[in-house]
């Protein structure tokens, strides 16, 4: 299976790919059509839901845990090891959370020094193949921006993969949308934290 993408500026998506948009449109209405058959009766509310509706959102850490399956509360992570190794992947270890469905669309590395080299995902039952990162390391904050865009299903498994060449602090953020059943159970990071 062969994943089409590109590298870009993070800054810069929707100049440097600007058939973002329309993936961006597609993925969020295949979304919202799956949520719709199977969270009905509700509808789609947007992002101010009302009782009866479902909403939408950026993509909150709050879903994902790190290697060590510790809960993220910002896209902000530990590399502790080289090599192949877990970088993120769904909170439940590694299911997404019931009442969630996450619209993927790329995946950001949002520091200067780049540490990954590699990356792959495991979607449900689909491993997707590695995406080989390396000239990535020219631009300032890197994305991979997918032609395609993922459904990551509630209480499905999802994990991301990477090589990393060095240890350290690194910021790795999913780009694209989340859809919640019962607004008042959404997750929020911790008050005083940044998403970025």
């Amino acid at each position: 299976m062969a994943i089409g993408y590109v590298l870009c500026e993070y800054a810069k998506v929707k100049d440097a790919f600007p058939e973002y948009e329309c993936t961006m449109e597609v993925l969020k209405q295949a979304l919202i059509d799956k949520a719709t058959s199977e969270w009905g009766p509700l509808r789609f509310g947007n992002l101010r839901p009302k009782a009866g509706q479902f909403g939408d959102t950026t993509i909150n850490p709050n879903l994902f845990a790190n290697a060590a399956g510790t809960r993220l509360s910002t896209w902000d992570q530990r590399i502790t090891a080289l090599g192949h190794q877990v970088l993120m992947q769904g909170v439940l270890v590694p299911n997404i959370p019931e009442d969630y469905k996450v619209g993927l669309i790329g995946v950001s590395f949002l520091d200067k020094t780049q540490k990954i080299t590699e990356i792959r995902m495991d979607i449900s039952d689909k491993r997707l193949p590695r995406l080989n990162l390396e000239e990535m390391h020219g631009y300032d904050q890197p994305t991979v921006v997918f032609e395609n865009g993922f459904i990551l299903d509630e209480e499905t498994g999802f994990t991301l993969m990477g090589f990393a060449e060095s240890v350290g602090y690194t910021r790795i953020k999913l780009v694209g949308l989340q859809l919640n059943r019962v607004p008042n159970k959404l997750q929020v990071t911790n008050p005083g934290t940044t998403m970025v």
